[in-house]
């Protein structure tokens, strides 16, 4: 808090006039960034669902300091909450069973939170990163196989994999979901 203070030139104490704790300013920071996430309410469940999630990407991007808050804190507001029973419909939507729908939350809420933070190492946002051999000098690196792929893992390719990633996810939802209808 001490820090924060000093970056906004004012005493830490200041702070807690409008937080109560640093928690309750990292939650305000989650609500913050959870209004960028985008969840259009026209579309089709699969399309809306497949834009939250490259929302959650863009989010990575902008703010790479702020975005590990989103996998390392709970939704714990009502602004949140909002968001969190709008992306549940979508999955209600879909025909998927409350456990269904927390199981494919997690596990493509999972992907996207890993790949977001992947993201943010792989374009060296951190204050403190190191120039990535991978990105820069991948013919210095001994592992032949590690040479290989190195192309096809460099910034240039991000957005690409991230997408077919979504397709093999988003495949085996829509498999899931024709089981299910089967049964």
């Amino acid at each position: 808090m001490r820090e924060l203070g000093r970056r906004l030139g004012v005493e830490a104490m200041a702070i807690y006039h409008h937080f109560k704790n640093k928690g309750e300013l990292l939650d305000g920071v989650v609500e913050r960034l959870v209004e960028e996430l985008v969840l259009p309410e026209s579309d089709e469940p699969l399309e809306r669902l497949r834009k939250n999630m490259c929302s959650f990407r863009a989010v990575a991007i902008n703010h790479p300091r702020a975005f590990v808050l989103l996998a390392m804190r709970r939704f714990n507001s009502e602004s949140n909450f909002v968001f969190y029973d709008k992306l549940l419909l979508t999955f209600s939507e879909l025909g998927l069973s409350a456990q269904d729908s927390a199981r494919w939350f997690r596990l493509i809420g999972g992907y996207v939170i890993g790949a977001g933070l992947a993201e943010v190492a792989s374009r060296e946002l951190n204050e403190d990163a190191t120039p990535l051999l991978l990105e820069h000098a991948p013919t210095g690196i001994a592992f032949e196989r590690i040479r290989a792929v190195s192309e096809h893992l460099k910034v240039a390719a991000l957005e690409q994999a991230f997408e077919f990633s979504l397709d093999i996810l988003f495949n085996a939802l829509l498999r899931h979901i024709q089981e299910s209808k089967r049964h």
